[in-house]
């Protein structure tokens, strides 16, 4: 075994290398992050069921192919909030990840929801 292969095996080294990079969350982010999570935490959203994302005044007054995207980008946030939840459960909602994850659910909200609100985030 060479040096190279003996350092990676070191399970310190392992655990640092698996560790994200901190940085604090910025206050708009934070403040996104706390709302959606609450709403898990209440029941609202449910982690497995894209429907709850979606705000279903807007929902059923839109066509039959407006509905199917919608439905589509619910599948994609949703997957995105586990992921959400998954690292603030490992402890580390301050990180690059984090905030990374944090703004691009917040973006593609704001993206989608330019005409009406779409979901309930």
């Amino acid at each position: 075994m060479d040096q190279q292969t003996a350092v990676f095996k070191d399970k310190k080294t392992q655990k640092k290398l698996n560790t994200p990079l901190e940085t604090q969350l910025s206050e708009e982010n934070q403040k996104f992050l706390d709302f959606v999570l609450g709403l898990i935490k209440k029941g609202k959203i449910v982690l497995y069921q894209p429907d709850t994302l979606i705000n279903r005044e807007v929902y059923v007054k839109l066509d039959e192919e407006a509905q199917g995207k919608v439905d589509m980008e619910a599948v994609n946030l949703l997957a995105a909030i586990r992921e959400m939840q998954g690292l603030h459960e490992s402890g580390n909602q301050n990180s690059y990840q984090m905030e990374n994850l944090v703004e691009r659910v917040r973006n593609t909200k704001e993206r989608l929801e330019k005409s009406a609100d779409l979901f309930i985030i």
